[in-house]
């Protein structure tokens, strides 16, 4: 869909929602600037005020898709963000987290933690464990997380390119307790992603599909880092496919302990991703060429914590874990 047709439809959106998008990465102007051009009130919030000045005076520009820069209603830094909601404002319906696992630390954190007294929290951050990190136990019916397969990489501080379209799906992280709220916003939350020309879903099983998408990243994202080489490239050496299997196979073994069974089929879909996405360089490769700290912590990290709980050894994972470790130390 593009940016004239998703205008021309925001006429139909009956309610335009307030949406918060905390992360000015690839996908987090992806999202922003679709969800302004269809008609949302759109709060983009950064981590640098470098980076929120040039948004202000420039807007966002998808390369490929629009020749214009879409103009959100609002641009700020992490450490604006954090001392206005000490004082006033409005609330915004969805609070949208953009951001690696990375960052979530410290005054952000704080500030996702208080705010989901009143607030839906999205999150469509890659691994788990983010929602642990944050100790929330209360309004736990405000958590809704997001896995994505849309495709986006940054070029400058202003500019992403969609790489590739895929489908959303999005569920309550604790279905067990939802209430009438939750499921509101979570219908509010599919239209508004469907009319900024996403394919959005909601799933009643969340959980299973981000145990079948960490197993993705798990797979290729440290292999592709540490090898240098797009995602294409990854299963053509015959040598890295029989390392792609046994990171698979170790965590299929762990999901079963967790009660998700990852079908053999699964191992197809991640060679299909590879071939879809040939081109595309992992975001850990493009942290470690950076000289970024990468999401390993909570991708093959995550599943390596949890397989130390179940007893189990994951020599393939810890391999690649430490190598990736290695590799930022250098960086």
């Amino acid at each position: 869909m593009t940016y004239r047709e998703i205008e021309e439809g925001a006429e139909n959106i009956e309610t335009k929602k307030y949406i918060r998008v905390i992360g000015g990465g690839s996908l987090g102007l992806l999202f922003a600037a679709k969800l302004a051009a269809s008609g949302c009130r759109i709060d983009l919030v950064t981590r640098t005020r470098e980076q929120a000045l040039l948004l202000r005076e420039n807007g966002i520009e998808i390369e490929g898709e629009s020749s214009v820069y879409i103009h959100v209603d609002n641009v700020r830094s992490f450490q604006d963000l954090v001392w206005e909601s000490q004082t006033s404002g409005s609330k915004p319906d969805v609070i949208l987290l953009a951001v690696k696992q990375t960052v979530m630390h410290g005054e952000i954190a704080s500030y996702i933690a208080s705010a989901v007294r009143e607030t839906m929290i999205l999150s469509i951050q890659n691994g788990i464990g983010h929602w642990d990190a944050l100790g929330i136990s209360a309004n736990r019916d405000h958590l809704i997380q997001a896995v994505t397969t849309e495709g986006a990489r940054k070029i400058t501080p202003i500019s992403a390119a969609h790489t590739g379209r895929g489908w959303t799906r999005i569920g309550l992280v604790y279905p067990d307790e939802s209430g009438p709220l939750s499921e509101g916003v979570m219908d509010d939350i599919q239209k508004c992603f469907e009319q900024a020309g996403f394919q959005a879903s909601l799933s009643k099983n969340i959980n299973h599909t981000i145990w079948e998408k960490l197993l993705i990243n798990a797979v290729i994202n440290p292999l592709t880092a540490l090898l240098g080489v797009s995602n294409g490239e990854l299963p053509e050496s015959p040598q890295a496919l029989s390392l792609m299997r046994s990171i698979f196979d170790e965590g299929v073994e762990v999901a079963k302990y967790q009660g998700i069974s990852i079908e053999e089929s699964h191992w197809d879909e991640i060679l299909q991703v590879c071939r879809k996405t040939a081109g595309n360089h992992s975001s850990m490769l493009q942290d470690l060429m950076a000289g970024r700290p990468t999401e390993i912590e909570s991708i093959n990290g995550g599943l390596l914590r949890l397989a130390e709980r179940a007893g189990l050894a994951l020599p393939v994972n810890e391999t690649v874990y430490r190598l990736i470790k290695a590799a930022e130390l250098k960086g």
